[in-house]
């Protein structure tokens, strides 16, 4: 049975923030300025003629990079599903990545886009579309292109596929040697906020949406372009009783089979409303859809989950978070999210650390109603790098986990490679689904 269906919103999911302060990762420049004494127009007077060579400053040292996972313990959430080894400093020495780092496997990153010029991103992107359509659906605070207008996108996309080594940024994601192939479906659109506001306020609080369409055709897209792993921090809740929930669970199941069968591996968030989905109702998707491996949250051990306000970070288990979807007809995996305490800038935290967009190129934050204005990190400005927390990061930690298998094993299927994801994945006594784990993945044969 066909259905004829209404266009739907989908929506990122939502995510508590905390921005990172600029001066712990900022690289000082130093240079010379002219003499107040020097006349404008003019050059300076030459000094005395040196008949030996001077001694030449020492060169300066090269901008520091990877400095979140190598020099703090915020690479957290990587190094739990198993990105670390090869002798990377922060993690322990050996591990996946003594096997392979996902060279050659392109990830799909369906999203708000990704920040193109971002040192973490640029060095890995592969592709950049958008599939916004804004006639369908306007909005005065993005301009709908590639480039990332509301953070959510280049959070997730470094998780997965964050670039490691000299010249790139601050952050190492799961499978760092990995392409991204960024697909924009979501846009950022103005909040209701109760009584008098204007337009930029509404805009600087307001989140990521799209419609579902968008996320179908962007989904056709990752086949056309040969992904490997489809990523999907994004969902809709759809009741099933209804004629308009039946049809979109078909339309998905399409589409997403359709993705399986072209050999993708496809991961989804479960949610962030801490809703058990054992009603047959409702389904989240798209990660109830065919052949998709939903994700639900798992948190810091370092950082036991305490949603106490003031609470310090202490040791504890592994525990599914109090904002993510559960229940048994998800089947589904574990992979980071995070949860309270947040912690500091560079030390232990509960939240995951990971890039974020300082919006569209030499603009300043605002209403981009002019080439001079964007929109960039969610409500924190231009920020290169945030600490969050939400099931949007479980499903890039584990299309990392895939991709890296997919690296390893090169002659496998998705189905295969979600079988031994499924296989290799550990319990912890917290959570009521195993958490992925890149360590076995890597090491079966």
């Amino acid at each position: 049975m066909d259905y004829v269906l209404p266009d739907r919103i989908a929506s990122a999911h939502r995510l508590r923030l905390q921005s990172v302060t600029p001066a712990s990762v900022g690289v000082s420049v130093t240079g010379q300025s002219p003499s107040a004494s020097t006349p404008s127009g003019r050059l300076p007077t030459h000094g005395p003629i040196l008949t030996t060579l001077p001694s030449l400053p020492p060169p300066p040292p090269p901008p520091p990079y990877d400095t979140y996972y190598t020099n703090t313990p915020q690479g957290w959430a990587v190094q739990q599903v198993g990105g670390y080894g090869n002798n990377v400093p922060g993690g322990p020495a050996h591990g996946p990545w003594d096997t392979t780092m996902g060279k050659g496997v392109r990830i799909a990153i369906i999203d708000s886009g990704v920040d193109q010029i971002h040192p973490d991103i640029a060095p890995n992107l592969a592709l950049n579309l958008t599939e916004v359509d804004q006639s369908a659906y306007p909005s005065a605070c993005d301009d709908g292109t590639p480039q990332d207008q509301q953070g959510h996108g280049t959070w997730t996309a470094s998780l997965a596929a964050a670039a490691i080594g000299p010249g790139t940024g601050q952050v190492i994601g799961v499978a760092p040697a990995a392409s991204i192939l960024n697909i924009k479906v979501l846009q950022r659109m103005p909040a209701a906020i109760s009584g008098t506001s204007t337009l930029a306020q509404q805009c600087t609080a307001g989140e990521a949406s799209g419609l579902l369409s968008w996320v179908m055709q962007a989904i056709e897209d990752a086949i056309t372009n040969r992904a490997d792993v489809i990523s999907l921090s994004i969902g809709a809740t759809a009741d099933l009783t209804t004629g308009d929930g039946a049809g979109l669970l078909a339309a998905f199941d399409r589409i997403t089979y359709a993705a399986t069968q072209a050999n993708i591996v496809l991961v989804a968030s479960a949610g962030n409303d801490g809703m058990d989905l054992s009603n047959p109702r409702y389904v989240e998707l798209p990660a109830q859809s065919r052949g998709v491996v939903a994700i639900v949250a798992s948190t810091n051990p370092a950082c036991a989950q305490n949603v106490t306000p003031g609470a310090a970070c202490a040791p504890g288990p592994v525990t599914l978070p109090y904002y993510s979807n559960y229940g048994a007809p998800l089947n589904a995996l574990a992979a980071p999210g995070g949860s309270y305490p947040a912690g500091d800038d560079l030390g232990i935290s509960g939240w995951v650390r990971g890039a974020c967009s300082s919006g569209k190129p030499n603009t300043l934050d605002g209403l981009p109603a002019d080439s001079t204005h964007s929109f960039g990190c969610f409500n924190l400005g231009h920020t290169a790098y945030v600490q969050a927390m939400g099931t949007s990061a479980s499903a890039p930690l584990a299309a990392g986990v895939a991709a890296l298998l997919r690296a390893a094993h090169p002659d496998w299927t998705a189905t295969t490679i979600v079988t031994a994801m499924r296989n290799s994945a550990t319990a912890a006594s917290g959570l009521p689904v195993p958490q992925v784990n890149a360590t076995a993945v890597t090491q079966i044969p």
